[in-house]
């Protein structure tokens, strides 16, 4: 993908991409394409250590249970409001993995990194031109797919993404590098419409499945290449044995003509069991292939159709290709086509090579970039460039760039069994489609919404349609209102902000905290000054957050950073770093008080921790009582700054913890919420005992200051990650970005009046403002029930902040009014606070203030 890459590399990339945009003239919204490195790594590793904290265990049977139970509650409950989504459709997210229909040519399955599978009646072509198949279960990633040719209803779908396998100690897996939970293989006899394990690890560690080859000429025999080794069935899945005991098994390859005759290899980020290896007898026994390196990263193989006896093997280490390797005959022996590097610096992550079925000498070899050989592997052409991708916006269904741009990072590539010219690849920024063997390419990405969105989304004060966020390996996009979103910036898009109170401020990020800040409402980006934090270590996605209308952002780094105009200068806040070397992850400013300030920071150095600071960041003071695990998101109550909540990602510990006492004692209050990482939280600012968290199952409410929970809405079958919660104030909409699904929209919950919530007991009844919107006043009226009481009538912005009081006294029973000037305020969305002392909760109304 689009990402930042070494040093050593970055004059070379960067003069490529400004002659490309100088002689394409491309439609680029960032001047020079980014500078490219290995950030898939840096993410999934962080991914990894945040969950599997402290003790290596990445466990798929917590999420199993969870997205069980969460689909026991939707059967029980019936119809519920459902989640809708916004985008983006006019991109894709990862893929890995694609299987054609046997009987149809117009029949697509893609297997994404982070969404689960999906369909295509139309090649991938079109502007809805593809579907999420529900199956279930909790799958996240599929990496492989396969279809019986004799039975096309008949399917075996393998789940997870993981690319390491190393122990950390006995009995612990710790498998670094991954992207997602793998539950084993998952099998339809009906196209898709249910589904039922078949190779069932849904209570196991962290594994995945990368390839799955069903034998055509007896479809009840099934090979898997996993993370466990090959394991192979002969009853069409009902049971499996493990025939290759070696880790990391990554490309499958069967004999057209012979089907004793399969190779594997295996590979993958520093895993131990590295080689290619054949069977002669269908996988009973297995040797060395001769003649081939040996290698770090991962390796893949094709077998001509045409004739069988042209084999291709790329060959990769970690960071670099070793070459294209040709065997003339069935394997036996290997020469060297090309040591042209495709795979750059992810041999381990992204690399693979096919054969055009009527020509072997002609084959696509593909990495970061596609490449053609028309002599037999020799002298392959570079056909795709990476960074032609178009800035802006493009349409749903329509070209994302010029004929030769392919989003980087191609996992995979196929030609169609159908169409001998027509090749497929999937990618990091989804699937794209070849009509002449390589030459030309276009996306196929109509309606693909499967980006992982990281925090923190941000949504505009004024305007429904104009929201912000970054993806992995996808840039930086903004919503307007449609399914065709606009991309800017460029690298691995992170967190986002938009001013409340001028939303022609944007800020955005790519990895390690490399901000960017748009003056007019997000059509160019230009950097911001890094400052002081240029030297220290940093999270992947590291946080900055924006406080007030007047200048005030901090940053999170190994210190906390600070800026008093809007990024232009920077300083560290304290000398000392803030937790002895660990980066910090999320940052939380208490609404009416900048200088009282939470943050959590990443295991690195140390253990992770939630630290308080009541000087702006001078001073730290380490809160006690939480878990050993990484916090990943802080959260202010809007309406008391002395009530805090921190959410918490691991496993076996609880997730979600208050402090009523502004951190000088904490206490859990998942109460029901499955133990699964916990990744972010948002309190309803007109309710706030109204809960809401997402975790890496989807999102639950409580609508009794977590005393219970449910989950929140129809969303995606299954598991979906919740990255990112925020609020769309003015169509007062919870916005849920999610990392492999895109964006969806669903309606915050309405209050539940029980015994102890009785209205007619309610000291002040039927409170309401008109007109509204308004342009500089309005009109509160209330009803004081039984008895006198003291109150006020107050308006805050939506940061929380005082802006004035409309009205304060005593207040007899009966009808009560007062005006709210908003009178000199900028235009936009207000909260105005009824206040009774002794009452337990506040009554809010939201008023839109319009020019």
């Amino acid at each position: 993908m689009p990402q930042i890459r070494n040093i050593s590399n970055m004059k070379k990339s960067l003069l490529l991409a400004i002659i490309a945009i100088l002689v394409l003239g491309l439609s680029c919204r960032q001047q020079p394409a980014p500078i490219r490195q290995s950030g898939a790594a840096t993410s999934m590793e962080e991914w990894a250590a945040f969950r599997s904290w402290p003790d290596g265990h990445l466990s798929s049977a917590h999420i199993t249970r969870a997205a069980a139970a969460r689909q026991s509650f939707f059967n029980a409950r019936g119809p519920s409001l459902n989640w809708e989504a916004i985008g983006p459709k006019n991109f894709g997210g990862r893929a890995i993995s694609l299987a054609f229909h046997p009987l149809d040519s117009q029949i697509l399955f893609v297997g994404a990194a982070g969404g689960g599978l999906w369909k295509s009646t139309t090649m991938g072509l079109g502007p809805e031109a593809w579907q999420r198949v529900n199956t279930g279960f909790p799958i996240i990633g599929v990496g492989a797919i396969a279809i019986n040719p004799t039975d096309p209803n008949e399917m075996y779908i393998g789940t997870g993404e993981v690319y390491n396998y190393t122990a950390a100690q006995p009995s612990v897996g710790n498998r670094l590098t991954r992207g997602s939970y793998g539950i084993g293989i998952l099998k339809t006899i009906d196209g898709g419409i249910t589904w039922t394990p078949s190779l069932d690890w849904s209570l196991l560690e962290m594994t995945g499945i990368w390839d799955i080859v069903i034998n055509p000429q007896n479809p009840a025999t099934v090979w898997a290449a996993t993370t466990e080794g090959v394991f192979r069935t002969y009853d069409s899945g009902q049971s499996w044995q493990l025939i290759h005991d070696k880790k990391m098994a990554v490309d499958l390859e069967l004999h057209p003509l012979d089907t004793s005759l399969l190779w594997v290899t295996h590979g993958g980020y520093l895993s131990p069991d590295v080689g290619v290896y054949h069977s002669t007898n269908g996988g009973t026994s297995w040797a060395l292939t001769l003649g081939l390196p040996t290698y770090t990263g991962r390796a893949q193989l094709a077998i001509s159709p045409y004739n069988p006896s042209m084999m291709y093997a790329s060959i990769a280490n970690a960071e670099a290709s070793v070459g294209l390797y040709r065997s003339n005959n069935g394997g036996q022996t290997w020469t060297l086509a090309s040591n042209k590097d495709v795979a750059s610096y992810q041999g381990w992550y992204s690399h693979d090579v096919a054969i055009q079925p009527e020509d072997p000498n002609t084959v696509l070899y593909v990495g970061v970039d596609a490449h053609k050989s028309t002599q037999a592997g020799a002298s392959p052409v570079r056909k795709t460039y990476w960074y032609k991708w178009t800035f802006g916006q493009t349409p749903v269904g329509g070209p994302e760039g010029p004929f030769d741009y392919v989003h980087a990072d191609i996992h995979a590539v196929y030609f169609s069994p159908f169409h001998p010219h027509v090749a497929f690849v999937v990618t990091d920024g989804g699937v794209f489609y070849s009509p002449d063997a390589g030459e030309s390419w276009e996306g196929r990405n109509g309606g693909f919404q499967s980006q992982q969105f990281y925090a923190n989304f941000s949504n505009s004060s004024t305007d429904a349609n104009f929201a912000i966020g970054g993806m992995q390996d996808n840039a930086t996009a903004i919503y307007t209102g449609q399914d065709s979103w606009v991309r800017v910036i460029g690298g691995d898009g992170m967190g986002t902000a938009i001013r409340s109170d001028d939303d022609q401020y944007v800020f955005g990020s790519y990895q390690s905290l490399a901000l960017q800040k748009s003056l007019d409402r997000g059509n160019s980006f230009t950097p911001v000054n890094s400052g002081t934090w240029g030297n220290e270590a940093k999270n992947f996605n590291s946080p900055f957050e924006l406080v007030g209308t007047e200048g005030l952002m901090y940053a999170g780094a190994q210190r906390l950073h600070k800026s008093l105009n809007w990024g232009n200068a920077w300083q560290a806040t304290s000398t000392n770093l803030v937790d002895n070397g660990n980066p910090i992850l999320t940052i939380a400013v208490a609404p009416a008080d900048d200088q009282l300030i939470f943050v959590g920071t990443a295991p690195s150095a140390q253990d992770p921790s939630v630290l308080k600071s009541t000087d702006g960041g001078q001073s730290w003071q380490y809160m006690t009582g939480l878990p050993n695990r990484t916090p990943m998101d802080i959260a202010f109550d809007p309406t008391d700054q002395n009530i805090v909540y921190a959410v918490f990602s691991g496993f076996n510990t609880q997730h979600v913890f208050r402090s009523l006492d502004g951190g000088d004692s904490w206490t859990a209050i998942d109460n029901g919420l499955p133990d699964v990482p916990t990744n972010t939280i948002f309190i309803d600012p007109e309710y706030p005992q109204h809960l809401y968290v997402g975790n890496d199952v989807g999102l639950y409410v409580s609508l009794d200051d977590g005393e219970s929970w449910a989950p929140h809405g129809v969303g995606p079958d299954g598991a979906v990650i919740v990255m990112h919660l925020s609020l769309s104030p003015v169509n007062n909409k919870l916005r849920i970005a999610t990392h492999g699904l895109g964006v969806y929209q669903v309606d915050l919950a309405e209050p539940v009046m029980t015994g102890t919530q009785n209205p007619i007991a309610a000291p002040a009844q039927g409170y309401a403002i008109y007109p509204n919107p308004t342009l500089e006043s309005a009109t509160a009226v209330w009803n004081i029930a039984r008895h006198p009481v003291n109150g006020k009538v107050a308006v805050y912005d939506l940061k929380g902040q005082l802006v004035r009081i409309a009205a304060q006294g005593s207040w007899a029973p009966g009808r009560h009014e007062c005006q709210v000037s908003l009178s000199g305020l900028p235009a936009g969305v207000y909260l105005v606070s009824l206040e009774i002392e002794g009452a337990k909760n506040r009554q809010l109304q939201r008023i839109v203030k319009n020019q």
